[in-house]
């Protein structure tokens, strides 16, 4: 076995001061940070909890998320995971409803939960003009963390200065949680174990002013921060130093502008790793810095491995495959065929294979492969089948996206010996199916309605069945979707939308006022005890909740669009439901 190692944290220290050693100078899309507003006594707050984590695991170390307890929903009872940057971060964004939260502070203030996988989308399809990287380590002893972070421009900012947060969080922190059982993931004996909670900020809340802000430039900060031992009055919850992280990020414009998007956001890693770029053959093993790799197939792999003292170690085992070199040649039947090491006496028509083993670059066998092709003389049919759109490339035909029908064609092998084989190919291309979807799009929730496909002769839809009718009972909007399978050939995959209502019988012993109705902008709700009031749309959805404490209360529907909603009024003595028309 021949090894190539490059300890490549010693190259990186012979370079000059100035140059990079953990931001990439490479342009690349934006990473994503998601601030969601949430709190103990949330119970829908769970469920975002769900749909954020599960952004994080579809996009590896492009997205983070950070649970921000503040608002009404959070409680001062322990784990009191209240903190001064939170508070500031959730009233600078006026936060009225929860969940909720900005995704990369791309929007002026927080959006529901259900349009964070869109906005991530977006996020991440961007190219940043800038990227960012760094290490901390921890002293425990002295329970400071040594923080350095580097910034590089791979183009100009759109501002002249910009602003760099780095923030602590922390995982783990067992507690009580409303709704919880919409997250069963992070339910741990009975308790609910809280994620990413944001503990507490090493530079200004709103960051520290970088620049300058150009191509090329780059830029080194270095913090030391002492840990608290415990963060939150009352009832503070005891910073663990195995479960704590930072997280760094570049915003463009301060705190107090209408938007001010992140321009990029990593997490800080423990400590600059050791690269090992290792080659071995197929069929070797490699066991060195705690990696185990018995016979591994041949290709490249990536691992990481952790030491007992903290030391990290990257490595790229590159197994490489015998060297191969194919030579082929054609004669007709009869002939013979030497070349080298080959020899072929008389060979009976059809394709004939032999090898030779020699030594590669890397003291691995190589093998020349002759494949020699005696040709007939005859004609040869070949029958075969394709779907629609696709390619056959076999038997020395080429025939690219083929339309639906019956295709004839004849293929001549003409060879220096002049023998001539001819194929004749018969081509049947199956098209693609067309499918439509029966069913009604309107159901009422709690009932159950069928839908149809037809135009195929199988059936695959999003539900996991495969009947040509399916029955369902969606409780929100629901979209379905179904291919159709006819000879092999799959259609296009077609969706169906169905609008669930909620229809909520009005209390009549719960007298409200509700006027002016219809209204342009703030209508007045009156009601005896109220203490929430909830206004969704005629499809169920939910558009906010308002917890009131009095029998009077001003709803503003100026930032709604016209049309109907629905106001249900909940009360000590009951609930009633109101339409409101808004102009």
């Amino acid at each position: 076995m021949k090894k190539t190692l490059f300890l490549l944290v010693v190259s990186f220290m012979m370079l000059s001061l100035n140059a990079q050693e953990y931001v990439s100078t490479t342009p690349s899309n934006r990473s994503v940070l998601i601030e969601e507003f949430t709190g103990r006594n949330c119970g829908y707050c769970p469920d975002g909890h769900r749909i954020a984590n599960q952004i994080v695991h579809d996009n590896p170390g492009r997205v983070w998320a950070v649970n921000i307890h503040a608002g009404g929903f959070a409680p001062t009872s322990y784990p009191n995971l209240i903190t001064d940057v939170s508070v500031t971060i959730h009233n600078g964004f006026g936060v009225t409803s929860y969940p909720s939260g900005v995704v990369n502070r791309s929007t002026p203030s927080a959006v529901g939960r259900n349009q964070w996988p869109s906005f991530s989308s977006i996020q991440l399809q961007q190219i940043s003009e800038v990227n960012i990287g760094g290490d901390f380590e921890i002293d425990y002893a002295n329970r400071t963390a040594d923080i350095t972070v580097e910034v590089y421009y791979t183009a100009n900012s759109s501002e002249s200065t910009n602003y760099l947060t780095v923030i602590m969080i922390q995982d783990s922190i067992m507690g009580s949680q409303s709704g919880m059982s919409s997250n069963p993931e992070q339910i741990v004996n009975g308790q609910y174990c809280h994620m990413h909670v944001l503990r507490d900020v090493i530079t200004p809340s709103w960051g520290e002013e970088i620049s300058p802000t150009t191509a090329g430039t780059l830029i080194t900060r270095n913090y030391t921060y002492e840990i608290p031992e415990m963060i939150g009055d009352p009832n503070g919850v005891e910073v663990d130093l195995d479960n704590i992280s930072f997280i760094a990020y570049i915003t463009e414009k301060p705190q107090g502008t209408p938007t001010r998007p992140v321009l990029n956001v990593c997490e800080l890693g423990v400590a600059p790793p050791t690269y090992l770029v290792v080659d071995i053959c197929d069929g070797e093993s490699y066991h060195e810095y705690g990696f185990d790799y018995d016979t591994p197939a041949i290709g490249t792999y990536h691992d990481e491995y952790i030491d007992e003292d903290g030391n990290i170690y990257i490595l790229t085992l590159n197994v490489h495959q015998t060297y191969t070199r194919d030579l082929s040649a054609d004669i007709c039947e009869g002939e013979d065929f030497n070349y080298g090491a080959f020899h072929f006496n008389n060979p009976s028509a059809g394709v004939h294979v032999q090898e030779n083993v020699l030594e590669s670059i890397y003291g691995c066998d190589s093998i020349i492969t002759m494949t020699l092709t005696v040709h007939p003389s005859y004609e040869t049919n070949i029958t075969a089948e394709i779907c629609e759109g696709e390619d056959y490339k076999e038997n020395g035909f080429n025939i690219n996206n083929a339309s639906a029908g019956v295709i004839n064609e004849e293929l001549v092998l003409e060879t220096v010996q002049d023998c001539d084989s001819i194929i004749n190919l018969t081509l049947t291309v199956h098209p693609q199916p067309v499918v439509e979807i029966e069913g009604a799009t309107e159901i009422n929730l709690g009932e159950s309605l069928t839908l149809t496909a037809s135009g195929a002769d199988s059936y695959e839809w999003s539900t996991g069945q495969t009947t040509a009718s399916i029955t369902v009972s969606p409780t929100e909007v629901t979209t379905y979707s179904v291919i159709g399978i006819s000879n092999g050939c799959e259609s296009d995959e077609v969706e169906h939308t169905v609008n669930v209502f909620d229809n909520i019988n009005e209390n009549s012993a719960i007298k409200a006022n509700i006027y002016p109705n219809p209204t342009n902008a703030e209508v007045m709700i009156e009601c005896q005890d109220m203490n929430e009031i909830t206004v969704f749309m005629p499809n169920g959805q939910t558009l906010e909740t308002i917890l009131v404490s009095d029998s009077k209360y001003t709803l503003n529907m100026s930032v709604y669009k016209s049309g109907i909603y629905f106001v249900r009024i909940t009360s000590n003595n009951g609930t009633t439901l109101q339409k409101v028309v808004k102009n």
